[in-house]
């Protein structure tokens, strides 16, 4: 691997609902340091609810085993976490799936630290699938499903991650360098 191959982090977010300035919050944040296609590095950490979180959203998440009780057990206040995320994305490109999404909840929290929001360049996959491809839907789990990418644990953030990673190589082989 040449010192010119880009650092990358993949990173995908789960939350409580899509508006962060509506207050809806980040309960799994999950990161991969890649570089060419070996993974480096990997961060995953889970939110500690500052409250209740609503019935709809209780159940999604539990179905998918991020319970209630997991997160207060072993989630983490949301001022510790996106500092250390921060730390971890360094100044690497993000590769993200819908992008926007993720980043606006990460970049909130970083407003209601009085930090700056993030700078780095970022791709994003489902802008790229849109483009080089015709599915009926653009969802991870579907772009996933067109590559014949597994997807067993999805809406988790590390799973995801994974996920989004091993699609965006696959775009990367199907645009041939072009992006």
């Amino acid at each position: 691997m040449s010192a010119e191959t880009p650092l990358i982090v993949v990173l995908d977010v789960e939350t409580t609902g899509l508006e962060p300035a509506a207050g809806h919050d980040v309960l799994e944040i999950g990161a991969q340091r890649i570089q060419g296609r070996t993974v480096l590095r990997e961060y995953t950490a889970m939110i500690k609810p500052t409250r209740s979180l609503p019935a709809d959203v209780v159940k999604f998440h539990a179905d998918h085993g991020l319970t209630e009780e997991l997160l207060q057990t072993e989630g983490r206040p949301v001022e510790d976490v996106i500092p250390e995320l921060v730390d971890f994305i360094g100044d690497a490109i993000i590769v993200a799936h819908n992008a926007p999404f993720d980043l606006g909840f990460i970049n909130e929290h970083l407003k209601r630290l009085n930090q700056p929001p993030l700078g780095n360049r970022v791709i994003d996959t489902l802008e790229i699938a849109r483009k080089y491809l015709i599915l009926p839907s653009y969802r991870l789990e579907k772009v996933a499903a067109f590559f014949k990418i597994p997807t067993p644990d999805s809406h988790r953030a590390l799973a995801d991650v994974v996920t989004c990673r091993e699609v965006f190589f696959k775009l990367i082989d199907r645009a041939k360098g072009k992006i």
